[in-house]
């Protein structure tokens, strides 16, 4: 197995620094972005919206549930994210719909494109370019177009600082989120400090991002969330898929508490294959907290593994930036020692030729 405290050989096993410079530079995307997206002088009907529809996939759909559940409290209109082709029935003109693609080319995000103009939507989005800057041109719609110079692996999910802090610059400039820019711009400048234990250069002993991948090669991680990190959940699965090309799911409690407990018997594999990974925060409500201890004794009562990771961030915000940095750490060590380049997405680029064929 490849020594996790031995710099060089990851550096190796990822292709070069790239990755790794994109993974360390989650502090200045997210600062970029959102300062950026937060500066763009829209008209007044942009604010002037009763609902909100984010249209999105893949590494560009998890920055909205990210933003959705952490700030729940604070949304001052409906908000709801769009994971297909079709836009839901009340989208009308005074709805905003945001249309998200890092690449621009997305399938899905390009169709609603043309549902939202039809149905007169006010429109914006986020993106790097593509047909859907081109889109956007055409149809003199504001945008926010990011140049992703600090995501040298040009892959979406290493960079979803930017996906991440654009939206919420948009949503905030527009007053869609009450909250004070101090705070994030804040929480956004300790993020370096909370994640300088999953760094390349911190030891395995004292790495837990280091330590959680070399528990979880192999295996069958169940990454488990509750309330404001229930969107950086999704987010770790993602690129636990991607980036290590590894099986993975996210739940969430108190949900999984309803259902999911009683499914641990069976098969029988799954006690040597599956581990739950708790995700704790001492900032979950307290009904959530006993249920997390509860749900861990259930799991250990079936002899299936569990880890027990807390956060340590001084607030909300903070703890998802942490927890966003985990996850990126989390699974390009995990693609390093399962020997997988996390550049590279071979199946999906193949689905996605077939699927211009037909």
């Amino acid at each position: 197995m490849l020594d996790l405290n031995n710099k060089e050989e990851i550096i190796k096993t990822q292709g070069g620094l790239n990755v790794i410079k994109s993974i360390e530079s989650l502090q200045d995307q997210l600062s970029q972005s959102f300062n950026e997206a937060l500066s763009i002088n829209f008209p007044l009907n942009y604010k002037s919206a009763k609902k909100a529809v984010i249209c999105g996939m893949g590494g560009s759909r998890f920055p909205s549930l990210i933003i959705s559940k952490l700030f729940k409290s604070e949304f001052t209109i409906p908000y709801e994210s769009v994971d297909d082709y079709i836009l839901p029935g009340y989208v009308d003109k005074e709805t905003l719909v945001i249309l998200s693609s890092y690449s621009g080319t997305t399938e899905e995000v390009l169709t609603c494109a043309n549902s939202a103009f039809d149905k007169g939507a006010i429109v914006t989005g986020i993106t790097a370019g593509g047909d859907l800057a081109k889109i956007f041109s055409e149809k003199d719609v504001l945008f926010y177009l990011f140049d992703p110079k600090f995501n040298p692996s040009q892959q979406p999910r290493i960079g979803f600082g930017y996906m991440v802090g654009g939206h919420l610059g948009l949503l905030m400039n527009l007053g869609y989120i009450n909250e004070d820019k101090k705070n994030i711009n804040s929480s956004i400048d300790k993020l370096k400090d909370l994640s300088s234990n999953f760094t390349i250069e911190t030891v395995l002993s004292n790495n837990p991002a280091k330590k959680i991948a070399k528990d979880i090669l192999d295996k069958y991680p169940y990454y488990i969330v509750s309330e404001f990190l229930t969107g950086v959940g999704n987010a770790l699965a993602n690129q636990t898929n991607e980036t290590a090309k590894t099986i993975s799911s996210f739940r969430v409690i108190p949900e999984l508490n309803h259902h999911m407990m009683e499914g641990l018997k069976h098969p029988s594999e799954l006690v040597g294959i599956a581990v739950f990974i708790f995700f704790f925060s001492n900032l979950y409500s307290e009904r959530i907290k006993k249920r997390f201890m509860i749900t861990k004794d259930v799991v250990e009562q079936n002899k299936i593994q569990t880890i027990w990771h807390e956060l340590k961030g001084q607030n909300k915000i903070e703890q998802v930036f942490e927890l966003m940095a985990f996850g990126s750490y989390l699974s390009m060590y995990l693609a390093a020692i399962g020997g997988e380049d996390p550049t590279v997405i071979p199946y999906v680029d193949y689905f996605k030729n077939k699927l211009k064929e037909s």
